[in-house]
Protein backbone atom coordinates (compact mmCIF):
# COMPACT_ATOMS: atom_id res chain seq x y z
CA UNK A 1 0.00 0.00 0.00
CA UNK A 2 1.30 3.09 -1.15
CA UNK A 3 2.44 6.02 1.89
CA UNK A 4 -0.59 8.36 0.12
CA UNK A 5 -3.08 5.63 0.82
CA UNK A 6 -2.31 5.23 4.42
CA UNK A 7 -4.85 6.20 7.18
CA UNK A 8 -2.65 8.71 9.53
CA UNK A 9 -3.34 9.68 13.36
CA UNK A 10 -2.04 12.52 14.47
CA UNK A 11 0.44 12.00 17.26
CA UNK A 12 0.60 15.42 19.42
CA UNK A 13 3.05 16.60 22.62
CA UNK A 14 2.19 18.22 25.86
CA UNK A 15 5.92 18.61 27.56
CA UNK A 16 6.62 21.14 30.50
CA UNK A 17 4.64 23.23 32.40
CA UNK A 18 1.27 24.29 31.35
CA UNK A 19 0.85 28.46 31.65
CA UNK A 20 -1.25 30.75 30.09
CA UNK A 21 2.07 33.41 29.62
CA UNK A 22 1.78 33.42 26.16
CA UNK A 23 5.66 34.87 26.53
CA UNK A 24 7.00 31.61 26.86
CA UNK A 25 5.44 29.88 24.00
CA UNK A 26 8.80 31.30 23.25
CA UNK A 27 10.86 28.72 25.15
CA UNK A 28 8.79 25.94 24.21
CA UNK A 29 6.27 25.79 22.11
CA UNK A 30 4.67 22.86 22.70
CA UNK A 31 1.91 23.83 24.31
CA UNK A 32 0.90 26.47 21.61
CA UNK A 33 1.69 24.17 19.18
CA UNK A 34 -0.93 21.39 20.91
CA UNK A 35 -3.68 24.03 21.16
CA UNK A 36 -3.69 25.40 17.40
CA UNK A 37 -3.71 21.58 16.31
CA UNK A 38 -6.35 20.92 18.18
CA UNK A 39 -8.47 23.58 16.94
CA UNK A 40 -7.27 23.05 13.26
CA UNK A 41 -8.75 19.49 13.51
CA UNK A 42 -12.02 20.29 15.42
CA UNK A 43 -12.64 22.87 13.05
CA UNK A 44 -11.52 21.69 9.45
CA UNK A 45 -9.56 18.20 9.57
CA UNK A 46 -11.37 16.08 11.46
CA UNK A 47 -11.35 14.01 8.42
CA UNK A 48 -7.68 13.71 7.68
CA UNK A 49 -7.21 11.67 10.79
CA UNK A 50 -8.56 8.66 12.05
CA UNK A 51 -7.12 8.94 15.63
CA UNK A 52 -4.76 10.94 18.02
CA UNK A 53 -1.82 9.81 20.31
CA UNK A 54 -1.35 12.38 22.81
CA UNK A 55 1.77 12.37 25.09
CA UNK A 56 1.98 14.13 28.03
CA UNK A 57 5.11 15.05 30.31
CA UNK A 58 3.83 17.59 32.41
CA UNK A 59 3.31 18.32 36.13
CA UNK A 60 0.48 20.79 35.68
CA UNK A 61 0.00 24.33 35.40
CA UNK A 62 -2.86 27.58 35.19
CA UNK A 63 -5.74 26.47 35.83
CA UNK A 64 -7.88 27.81 32.71
CA UNK A 65 -5.44 26.99 30.18
CA UNK A 66 -5.61 23.44 31.26
CA UNK A 67 -9.39 23.56 31.64
CA UNK A 68 -9.29 24.79 27.74
CA UNK A 69 -7.15 22.46 26.99
CA UNK A 70 -9.37 19.46 28.51
CA UNK A 71 -12.59 20.60 26.75
CA UNK A 72 -10.76 20.94 23.55
CA UNK A 73 -10.15 17.36 23.71
CA UNK A 74 -13.27 15.82 25.56
CA UNK A 75 -15.05 17.81 22.51
CA UNK A 76 -12.74 15.59 19.93
CA UNK A 77 -12.91 12.39 20.78
CA UNK A 78 -16.20 11.64 20.10
CA UNK A 79 -15.33 12.05 16.51
CA UNK A 80 -11.48 10.88 16.49
CA UNK A 81 -10.43 8.55 19.68
CA UNK A 82 -8.05 9.77 21.53
CA UNK A 83 -5.19 8.25 23.28
CA UNK A 84 -3.39 9.66 25.91
CA UNK A 85 0.72 7.93 27.08
CA UNK A 86 1.69 9.60 30.71
CA UNK A 87 5.76 9.78 30.34
CA UNK A 88 7.20 10.47 33.75
CA UNK A 89 3.97 12.53 35.04
CA UNK A 90 0.81 13.87 34.15
CA UNK A 91 -0.32 15.68 37.13
CA UNK A 92 -2.69 18.01 38.21
CA UNK A 93 -4.07 20.34 34.94
CA UNK A 94 -1.76 17.93 32.70
CA UNK A 95 -3.91 14.87 34.12
CA UNK A 96 -7.07 16.90 34.04
CA UNK A 97 -5.99 16.98 29.81
CA UNK A 98 -5.48 13.56 29.99
CA UNK A 99 -8.57 12.79 31.79
CA UNK A 100 -10.51 14.56 28.61
CA UNK A 101 -9.25 11.70 26.39
CA UNK A 102 -11.02 8.24 25.35
CA UNK A 103 -8.29 6.25 26.94
CA UNK A 104 -4.84 6.77 29.24
CA UNK A 105 -1.73 4.67 29.14
CA UNK A 106 1.04 5.24 31.89
CA UNK A 107 4.10 3.53 32.56
CA UNK A 108 4.76 1.87 35.48
CA UNK A 109 7.21 4.46 37.38
CA UNK A 110 4.76 7.80 35.50
CA UNK A 111 3.63 9.79 38.27
CA UNK A 112 -0.06 11.30 38.19
CA UNK A 113 -3.10 12.37 40.08
CA UNK A 114 -2.34 15.20 42.05
CA UNK A 115 -5.91 16.72 41.50
CA UNK A 116 -5.33 19.92 43.41
CA UNK A 117 -5.87 23.31 43.26
CA UNK A 118 -3.13 26.08 45.08
CA UNK A 119 -2.88 29.63 45.31
CA UNK A 120 0.08 30.94 46.69
CA UNK A 121 0.51 34.75 48.13
CA UNK A 122 3.94 35.75 49.20
CA UNK A 123 4.08 38.40 51.76
CA UNK A 124 6.82 41.36 51.48
CA UNK A 125 5.84 43.00 54.98
CA UNK A 126 9.00 42.30 56.95
CA UNK A 127 11.34 42.82 53.97
CA UNK A 128 9.75 46.00 53.26
CA UNK A 129 9.71 47.27 57.04
CA UNK A 130 14.02 45.99 56.49
CA UNK A 131 14.73 48.36 54.10
CA UNK A 132 12.25 51.19 55.30
CA UNK A 133 9.88 50.83 51.89
CA UNK A 134 6.54 51.75 52.64
CA UNK A 135 3.28 51.60 50.47
CA UNK A 136 0.20 53.83 50.05
CA UNK A 137 -2.89 51.95 48.38
CA UNK A 138 -5.59 54.13 47.02
CA UNK A 139 -8.62 52.04 46.39
CA UNK A 140 -12.42 52.01 45.51
CA UNK A 141 -13.09 48.78 47.43
CA UNK A 142 -12.19 47.12 50.31
CA UNK A 143 -11.34 43.70 48.25
CA UNK A 144 -9.56 45.89 45.33
CA UNK A 145 -5.72 45.10 46.42
CA UNK A 146 -6.99 41.33 47.62
CA UNK A 147 -3.66 39.69 47.60
CA UNK A 148 -1.43 42.13 48.38
CA UNK A 149 2.52 40.91 49.16
CA UNK A 150 2.97 44.57 51.47
CA UNK A 151 0.40 43.94 54.27
CA UNK A 152 -1.52 40.95 56.32
CA UNK A 153 -4.43 39.91 54.62
CA UNK A 154 -7.72 40.17 56.43
CA UNK A 155 -9.48 37.19 57.45
CA UNK A 156 -12.47 38.18 55.38
CA UNK A 157 -9.99 37.95 52.17
CA UNK A 158 -8.63 34.65 53.27
CA UNK A 159 -12.37 33.23 53.57
CA UNK A 160 -13.09 34.45 50.25
CA UNK A 161 -10.05 33.48 48.79
CA UNK A 162 -10.51 30.21 50.11
CA UNK A 163 -13.84 30.00 48.48
CA UNK A 164 -12.47 30.94 45.30
CA UNK A 165 -10.03 27.85 45.31
CA UNK A 166 -12.82 25.32 46.82
CA UNK A 167 -14.89 26.46 43.27
CA UNK A 168 -12.27 25.86 41.27
CA UNK A 169 -11.45 22.34 43.16
CA UNK A 170 -15.28 21.61 42.58
CA UNK A 171 -14.98 22.31 39.05
CA UNK A 172 -11.92 20.14 38.54
CA UNK A 173 -13.72 17.06 40.57
CA UNK A 174 -16.89 17.44 38.39
CA UNK A 175 -14.75 16.89 35.06
CA UNK A 176 -13.03 14.18 36.31
CA UNK A 177 -16.06 12.57 37.43
CA UNK A 178 -17.77 13.20 34.03
CA UNK A 179 -14.48 12.20 31.99
CA UNK A 180 -13.84 9.13 34.47
CA UNK A 181 -16.85 7.91 35.70
CA UNK A 182 -15.80 4.53 36.47
CA UNK A 183 -13.30 5.94 38.78
CA UNK A 184 -13.06 4.86 42.46
CA UNK A 185 -12.50 7.20 45.13
CA UNK A 186 -12.29 9.87 43.40
CA UNK A 187 -13.33 12.15 46.39
CA UNK A 188 -10.59 10.84 48.53
CA UNK A 189 -7.79 10.47 46.18
CA UNK A 190 -8.64 14.31 44.87
CA UNK A 191 -6.60 16.02 47.79
CA UNK A 192 -3.91 17.10 45.62
CA UNK A 193 -2.06 14.13 46.43
CA UNK A 194 0.45 12.45 44.14
CA UNK A 195 -0.35 8.75 42.54
CA UNK A 196 1.94 6.20 40.71
CA UNK A 197 0.66 4.64 38.23
CA UNK A 198 -0.56 0.99 39.90
CA UNK A 199 -3.12 3.54 42.12
CA UNK A 200 -4.09 5.84 39.48
CA UNK A 201 -5.11 1.90 37.59
CA UNK A 202 -6.40 0.50 40.34
CA UNK A 203 -9.00 3.41 41.23
CA UNK A 204 -9.57 3.91 37.74
CA UNK A 205 -7.69 7.11 37.12
CA UNK A 206 -6.08 5.25 34.27
CA UNK A 207 -6.81 2.63 32.04
CA UNK A 208 -3.62 0.52 31.11
CA UNK A 209 0.20 0.17 32.09
CA UNK A 210 2.08 0.22 28.88
CA UNK A 211 4.34 2.62 26.93
CA UNK A 212 3.93 4.72 24.04
CA UNK A 213 4.55 2.05 21.82
CA UNK A 214 1.45 0.31 23.74
CA UNK A 215 -0.82 2.82 23.36
CA UNK A 216 -0.36 3.60 19.37
CA UNK A 217 -0.64 -0.40 18.96
CA UNK A 218 -4.40 -0.05 21.45
CA UNK A 219 -5.35 2.81 19.08
CA UNK A 220 -4.49 1.09 16.03
CA UNK A 221 -6.02 -2.18 16.43
CA UNK A 222 -8.35 -1.76 19.54
CA UNK A 223 -9.88 1.54 18.69
CA UNK A 224 -9.48 1.72 15.05
CA UNK A 225 -9.32 -1.95 14.18
CA UNK A 226 -6.53 -2.04 11.76
CA UNK A 227 -2.93 -2.98 11.18
CA UNK A 228 -0.22 -0.63 12.01
CA UNK A 229 0.95 -1.21 8.20
CA UNK A 230 -2.26 0.43 7.34
CA UNK A 231 -1.38 3.62 9.02
CA UNK A 232 1.01 6.42 9.17
CA UNK A 233 2.09 9.03 11.88
CA UNK A 234 1.86 12.78 11.46
CA UNK A 235 4.35 13.49 14.14
CA UNK A 236 3.92 17.49 15.85
CA UNK A 237 7.23 17.22 17.31
CA UNK A 238 7.44 20.35 18.89
CA UNK A 239 10.42 22.35 17.54
CA UNK A 240 12.34 24.43 19.92
CA UNK A 241 12.67 28.04 19.49
CA UNK A 242 15.69 29.55 19.23
CA UNK A 243 15.85 31.39 22.86
CA UNK A 244 15.30 27.41 24.13
CA UNK A 245 18.49 26.39 22.12
CA UNK A 246 20.44 29.31 23.40
CA UNK A 247 19.35 28.67 27.21
CA UNK A 248 20.29 24.44 26.76
CA UNK A 249 23.71 25.58 25.32
CA UNK A 250 24.64 26.96 28.74
CA UNK A 251 23.62 23.89 30.99
CA UNK A 252 24.35 23.58 33.29
CA UNK A 253 23.11 26.20 34.13
CA UNK A 254 19.47 26.42 34.83
CA UNK A 255 17.11 29.18 34.31
CA UNK A 256 13.57 28.41 35.82
CA UNK A 257 10.38 30.20 34.48
CA UNK A 258 7.58 30.40 37.07
CA UNK A 259 4.34 31.91 36.87
CA UNK A 260 3.44 34.43 39.64
CA UNK A 261 2.97 33.17 42.73
CA UNK A 262 -0.40 34.29 43.24
CA UNK A 263 -1.68 32.35 39.85
CA UNK A 264 -4.68 30.18 40.55
CA UNK A 265 -3.49 26.70 39.11
CA UNK A 266 -3.98 23.02 39.23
Amino acid sequence: MSIFSHKKILKLYLNGEITSDASKFNIDNSLLKLKTTLLEVKQTNKDNYKGILLKINSPGGAAATSEELAKLIFSLRQEVPVVTSISDSACSGAYMIAAASNYIFANTLSWTGSIGVIMMLPNYQELSKKFGVSFKTIKSGKMKDLGSPFREMTPDEENYLETLVKKAHEEFVNFIKLTRPNAINLDELADGRILDARTALENNLIDRLGTEDDALNFLITEILHGNKKDFSITDTTPKPSFLKRILDMTAPITIKFELPDNFLRF
